[in-house]
Parts: C-alpha cells; structure tokens; sequence
C-alpha cells in the first residue's frame, strides 16, 4: 500500500512538471518587443527578463555578457528572439521548469585546434548561398566561424570557400536583411553545403536582422567603391515612379551628370566615354532612354549594382573611370511569379518562374514607354514623337552541383521624331542596343571556382534625314568577347584571381544612305582584336592589414580591312594606305598595375590607400553634350590615335559612428589623364574619312576629396554626400595651349538622399541635388560682315550655365501585409518638385513670333539682332504608378 502510494506521487509529481514545462514553452510564444543598437549581451538578457517575465541561469564568466550584438525586434514571440539573440551568437537554452538555462555551444567549449603543428590538417567547407524564398542566389553574404569570427563572403555567383583546421565549428551565414542561420560542423572533411536565408519581414511582427558588428569590421567598405542593392535603389525617387540605376549613380560622390535631357555621366574628372557599364558582364555603350531621364534597364530585373571609381579589380579593363557593374535576377525557382508596374510614362510586366523547380528558372521583364497621350505640338505645326522600350531576358540551369550555365539577353530601342504639318518625318534620333551573354560556372573542387563566358554587345545609332525617303546617317560599335576567370581560395587569408580575355571589336564610324543605298562618301570600318592576362592576389596579413594587388597586361591590334590616313604636325594628310583584311597595322602592348591598401585603425575604422592605372582603347568621338546635337563615333587607337591612360592616387577614411548607426566616410583623389582628346576650333564630324585629323591631343588632371554619411539601418535611413573638385585639361592647339576647365569641371556637388518607412505601411523618400553650373563656351562680341552677326570667342569654357538643383519627392503607401503572396503598392513622385529651370543649351537667337517672344530653338535665317535665350527640359513632373508582384 505505501509502495503504491509512492508510486501515485511520483506520477502526480511528473505530472505537474510536464504541465509546468508546457505552460512555460507556452509563455515563448508570448510577444514583447526589444531594441538594441550595439549593446551588451548581457543588458539585452536583462531586457528579455523583465519584459517576459522569465528567470535566467547562466555563467556570466562563460557566456559573453559583454558582446555587442544588435537587434530590432516588434511585438515578436520569445521563441523567435531566443532564436535570434541566443542561438546564432553560440549560445544554447535550454527550458527548466520556470527558467532557462544558457550555456555556450558545444563549439565554443572545445579545445582550439594547436595551430603551431605545421602538418596539422585543414578541411573546407563550400557551396552556394540563396534566397529561401525563390532559390536565387545572393551576392556577398557572410560565411563564418563564431569562435574565431575567421570568414569570407560569397561571390557574385553566390559561391562561398572557408577553409578552417580539422575540428568542430559553429559556422554562421548572415546578409543584411536576412535572419541569420547557424550550423554545428565537424570539419573533418571537405563539405558541399548550400545554404538557404530567409527574408526577414520588416512590418510590426517581425524581427530586423543586421550584420554581426564583428564581421563587418572584417570586410568594412572601401571607400572608393558603393553598393546598391534594390532595397537601397527603392529609397530613392526615380523619374516618373521607375526604380533607376543612371538616377541613382547621383547619388555617388565623384560622379557628376550634365543635368537634365542628357545621358551622360562624369566621374572623377574623367569624360562621359571613360565608363563601363555591364550587364552580366556586357557593355551597354547607351544606357539610358528618352536622353538619359529612363534608365535601359528594366527595375524588376535587377538584383545587385556596384559601383567602381577607385579601386579596379584586375578583372575589368577598358575604361579609365568608373565600372558599373549590374547583375541581373535568375528568376525565381520555387513558383511561378508576376510583378509590373502600371504609370503614366511608362509601364513594364516581369514574367518568373521555375522550369525545373530547384534545378532551372526563368525571367523575362519587357517596359514600353506610354507617352504618346503627351500630343506634343506647337504653334508652328510641327510635332514630337518619343517611343522606347527594353527587354531583359534570363535563363539559368543547375546541371549538377559542379556545374551551371546562365542565359542572359538584353534588347533596348529608342525613336525621337520630328514631323511637319503633312505627316512628314523631317528629322529622327534613333539607337538600339542589344546585348547576349552565355556563362558558365565549374566548380572544380572546394577551393577552386571558375566562371567562363562569351558575350556580343552591339550598339546602332541613327540619324535619320527623312524616314520617308530612307534617307539617314548611321555609326555602329560590335563588341565580342570570350573570357575565363578563376577563383582560388586558398585560405580565410589568402584569394587568388586571375584569368584572360580575347575581344573583337568592329567600329562604323559613319555611313550616309541615300533611298536606303549606302554612298561613296561612307567612312571605311575599324577592326581590332585584344588579347589579355590578369590576376590579383587579396591578402589579409595579420589582425588588422588587408591588401589587394594584381596586373592587367593586354595587347591590342588594329586590323584591315581598311584604309589609314597619316597627318603632318599641322594635321594635312601625307600618306595614305589601303589594309588588307586580317593584316595588323598598329598594336599596342599596355600594363596595368593594380594596388589596395587598407589597415584597420580600431574595431569601427578604417584607412584605404589605393594606386590604379587604367588603360583605354576605345573613345567615343563627340564634341557635345547635347543629346540632340551629338553624333556617336567610336573608334580604336591607332597610328593617329594613341591610348589614352590615367594613373589615379586616393586616401580614404572610413568609421562607423554613433553606436555604428552611421557609415562615415572622406576620400582625396589625384588623377592624371595622358593622351586626351579635344577637337580643332569647328571640328567636322559628320562623314568625314579625315575625321582623326579635326582631332587635338594633350594631358588632362582631376582632383579633388568626398564626403558622405551614411545611414542604412531603421526606419530612417538615407545619406548625405559633398564633393569638391577640379578638372583641367592641355590640348596643344585649343586655347591657345593653355589649360582649361572641362564641360564637367564642376567644383560643388552636393546631395540629400532621405527615406522614412512608418509601421502604418507608408514610406516617405526624398532626394535632393546640387551642382555647380557647366562651363561652356560663349562669345564675348560680336562683329558684322555684309550683313551677318559674327560672334568672337575667347578662352574655351569661359562662361557656366546657372548652378543645377532640383528636388525630387515621392510617397509610397502598400496595401498589402508582407506575408500575403499578392503585393500591391501605390506610389506618388514628383520629379523636380519645386520646378526649378535648369538650363542645358544656351542660343544666341534671332527669331521672334507674333509676339515679339524669342522662339527657340533658334532659325539663324533672320536678320534680327542675336539674343541669349536657353533651353530646360521642363518644370515640376509628377507621376502616379501602381505596383503588384504575385
């Protein structure tokens, strides 16, 4: 009887303690809400104490009570704090009746390998890092031990490599924006493992992840280079409600636009030709639509954006200036999926989605521009037609885990035309770009990654006379290319890359058709192939160094068929040649040392020193910045054309301040740029087969330092950037051969960049920019000749346009909670919202109307006297677009 009664207690007891047990995993789901920036472990345990109710036992001398960690959590259950603070910082709990226990992860506890025995073994884990939710890959996520925070981040293919000693590791894998995902290893072999992020949901049930502070000291920013990824491009106002990459670049510092009706884009006191722009990996050589206010690229169909004005990696050549390099989205792989956005402008609809689900994808977006309800006429009868639209295609499969192949295709075409009052075309600007990229991605062991791909970018520019009649003028540039590239991660310190090129490039500079038959006066084409080699070693030496190094050696040769003028010192024809096809008639042999430095002065700062020299080949031939009145010719060096070269020197700080809420950063620059061009005093550009004699050669200099500060956490986010900077240029026989400012030589640059997202499902963007006035060229008198006004110049870019700002607003309300699967906004911008004038052209008009009133653009027929008058694009645009994506 008493035995049995013990057993009755005994079973009442375990009883109350498996109900007490559920009642307390119960109390996890309970929700509170935590923020911390940049706090102790052990203060944020107090918070979760007091706010849940819930006792905590630990060693305060085992767990780390004094690491900083950040973490943003509303109105979120126990559980999933629990997860987010405890789990991916090491730290295990475990649920004791009415308490939780924490210990450290068994990682944490074992004995570090002896790293002094020389033939000790060493084990590598690698794989791919997605996007739980679609299967794409991301593009710089982290990859670390907890233990030794040793680590290395993903390639632009989502490939990772760390190599670690033989033991058992907590390996984390963290991006901003993403929850983390810890994993317990025992690195006694190599191992494949793809690792899956989730998304964490920004809306009041969720919990916002960002980076370990710890890792990000490991690879802070250089300063000389910036990231977009599409959450930062949404932050900002685009033209007419569109998400947009040129637009964006505003934002940089040492980048400088001309303004409004242009498409181009300076950077570091380089010209607007002096840039790369790429989309997975192929040049677009016009970039923008309706003169630079659309950017070519589609928004849905864009995943990650970097920006290079600085520091080069070896692998890109071509250019003196800046690299922009765009990779585009796979699709996703998991569902069928469907996006757009419908606007007054433009609209566009992205079609995604699996073929073989986890094994192959597709993503098609098309845009059209929807303006034609603008009915732009005038007085005078005549009237305006803008058209435009692009395409952005992509195909990936995954053959196995060694192996895939990506498919992408790009199609871009743009028609400006003039008609009279019959109907007829009496003038057109037209180009197309078209662009077809083939890669393919081996992995041939753990350590050893390669990405070998063949692309073709073409680029047609046409100037049409009269539709109608097939009469027109048109310049084209092919380029093809096979390139291989190989990753070696040799260790968490030591990565080595390299690898070689060889590129066809075929130049139309001019052909004139007359009823659609090409005449005798056309320009004979330029042919030439490069040949190149690079590599570069990065190397971290001890706790605080990193250094990146490398060479670009290249050969470039000129080809027949074709013919070739050679000038005299005053630029008269002396001899000409007739080249055979496939016959060299001039190379280039060029070297290309490449130099980064950067030492860590504490846990939050950095300094970066970095010498770059850059090599370019090609050059667009254009003596305006106009895109009405621009022609683009491109042409190669050669005999009469010498490559043009830029040695570039910076020194940069950045730091992270304020509880490292902040991005700060200062960079100075001194570029000097050998062998630039300019053009002889009325320069004929158009059909002309002596056009490299209307060419002037000299040295050019740029300098000048930027600022920014950044904030990229919370529900305010933005920065604020200012340049100050100087750009000059010698041409012997312009000016005088004295020096000059150039048409960017624009010395303040300033910009505003805010957005607001409240918890009500509103968000709030503004960007504001400031800019010094262009130089340009304007008389200083006048003197008449049987009746005709002649104006006399003097000292080149003598005069400036007004300075340029503009303000652009837009206001943004989703209708949809994150966790639904249809998602649908509604966006309000307001381009130029205070509608300031900013001018791009300057006419010294003599036509008036009825009126009296200066007409502009100006007929030169008159005899009237010469007025200024200038040209802007228009005042306050604004745009109202609805998304969806489903």
């Amino acid at each position: 009887m008493n035995h049995g009664k013990t057993i009755y207690r005994i079973l009442i007891t375990c009883l109350l303690l498996i109900a007490a047990s559920v009642a307390f995993a119960q109390n996890l789901d309970n929700k509170i809400s935590i923020k911390a920036k940049n706090q102790p472990l052990g203060e944020i345990i107090d918070q979760i104490s007091e706010k849940g109710n819930i006792l905590f036992s630990f060693n305060p001398q085992s767990i780390p009570v004094h690491k900083k960690i950040n973490v943003d959590a509303r109105n979120t259950s126990l559980s999933k704090i629990f997860e987010m603070v405890f789990t991916a910082n090491g730290i295990d709990y475990i649920l004791s009746e009415k308490q939780v226990i924490l210990k450290l992860a068994k990682q944490e506890t074992l004995p570090k390998p002896d790293l002094s025995v020389k033939q000790i073994r060493k084990f590598t884990i690698s794989g791919t890092i997605r996007d739980k939710a679609t299967g794409e890959v991301i593009i710089g996520a982290n990859v670390y031990d907890m233990a030794s925070m040793q680590g290395t981040t993903s390639n632009a293919y989502g490939f990772y490599s760390l190599t670690l000693p033989t033991g058992e590791y907590r390996i984390t894998n963290s991006y901003i924006g993403y929850s983390p995902v810890s994993q317990v290893i025992n690195l006694n072999k190599d191992i494949n493992a793809t690792i899956d992020l989730e998304l964490a949901v920004v809306e009041m049930n969720t919990v916002v992840i960002t980076s370990d502070p710890d890792v990000e000291t490991k690879h802070l920013n250089q300063t000389g280079d910036m990231h977009f990824s599409p959450t930062v491009l949404k932050q900002i106002p685009g033209f007419a409600g569109n998400v947009d990459v040129l637009k964006s670049l505003q934002n940089v510092p040492g980048v400088l636009t001309f303004g409004d009706g242009s498409s181009f884009y300076y950077v570091r006191g380089g010209n607007s030709d002096q840039n790369l722009l790429l989309i997975d990996e192929a040049p677009i050589y016009n970039p923008s639509h309706l003169f630079g206010f659309f950017s070519a690229l589609a928004p849905d169909a864009i995943k990650d954006v970097m920006v290079y004005k600085g520091d080069f990696p070896a692998n890109y050549g071509g250019r003196l200036s800046s690299v922009i390099d765009v990779r585009a989205r796979e699709g996703n792989q998991k569902r069928i999926g469907i996006s757009g956005n419908i606007g007054p402008y433009t609209s566009d609809l992205t079609l995604e989605g699996p073929i073989l689900k986890d094994k192959s994808s597709f993503i098609i977006s098309g845009r059209k521009s929807n303006m034609n309800w603008l009915n732009l006429s005038f007085d005078d009868q005549r009237s305006y037609k803008f058209d435009f639209y692009d395409i952005n295609a992509k195909l990936n499969v995954k053959i196995n885990k060694n192996n895939r192949l990506f498919l992408t295709a790009f199609k871009g075409n743009d028609v400006f035309e003039r008609y009279n009052s019959s109907r007829t075309n009496t003038f057109g600007i037209s180009w197309k770009n078209v662009a077809g990229t083939l890669r393919w991605n081996h992995t041939f062991n753990s350590k050893l990654f390669s990405n070998t791909m063949a692309y073709i970018s073409r680029y047609n520019y046409f100037l049409d006379i009269s539709k109608e009649l097939g009469n027109y003028w048109t310049s084209s540039i092919t380029n093809a290319t096979i390139k291989t590239d190989f990753s070696w991660y040799l260790n968490p310190k030591n990565t080595i890359k390299t690898g070689f090129e060889f590129n066809r490039h075929e130049s139309n500079p001019g052909k004139m058709y007359y009823s659609d038959k090409e005449i005798p006066a056309s320009l004979a084409g330029y042919y030439s192939n490069e040949i190149a080699i690079y590599a570069s070693i990065e190397q971290q030496i001890g706790q605080k160094f990193f250094a990146r190094y490398g060479f670009r050696l290249s050969r470039w040769s000129d080809l027949g068929p074709t013919s070739v003028y050679f000038f005299d010192a005053n630029h008269n024809v002396i001899d000409t040649i007739d080249v055979a096809g496939n016959t060299i008639y001039k190379s280039f042999l060029t070297f290309e040392p490449r130099i980064s430095l950067k030492y860590a002065l504490g846990k939050n700062s950095s300094l970066h020193v970095n010498y770059n020299r850059n090599v370019q080949h090609l050059q667009m031939l254009s003596n305006s910045t106009s895109p009405f009145t621009s022609l683009d010719v491109w042409v190669p060096s050669g005999p009469n054309i010498k490559p043009q070269i830029a040695d570039q020197v910076s020194l940069g700080f950045f730091t992270r301040i304020f509880q490292s809420q902040f991005d700060f950063s200062i960079e100075a620059y001194y570029k000097r740029l050998y062998n630039q061009i300019d053009y002889k005093d009325h320069a004929n550009m158009l059909i002309n087969q002596l056009i490299e004699g209307e060419l002037r050669f000299g040295d050019g200099w740029s300098y000048g330092f930027e600022t920014m500060l950044r904030k990229s956490k919370g529900k305010f986010t933005g920065w604020i950037s200012y340049t100050l900077s100087r750009s000059y240029k010698q041409i012997e026989g312009v000016n005088n051969g004295e020096k000059f400012p150039t048409a960017y030589h624009r010395p303040h640059n300033a910009c505003i960049t805010l957005s607001y997202a409240t918890r009500k499902r509103w968000n709030f963007s503004s960007h504001w920019m400031y800019m010094t006035g262009s130089p340009f060229s304007s008389p200083t008198g006048f003197y008449y000749v049987n009746g005709s006004t002649v104006p006399i110049y003097g000292k080149k870019n003598n005069d400036r346009y007004p300075d340029y700002h503009r303000l652009d607003v837009s206001v943004s309300y989703t209708f949809s909670k994150p966790e639904k699967r249809y998602q649908h906004s509604l966006m309000l911008t307001i381009y130029n919202a205070y509608g300031r004038h900013n001018p791009f052209s300057v006419n010294f008009n003599k036509i008036t109307d009825a009126k009296g009133d200066i007409v502009v653009p100006a007929n030169l027929a008159s005899d009237l006297e010469l007025i200024s008058t200038s040209i802007s694009v228009a005042g306050a645009i604004p745009s109202l677009n609805y998304t969806f994506r489903f």
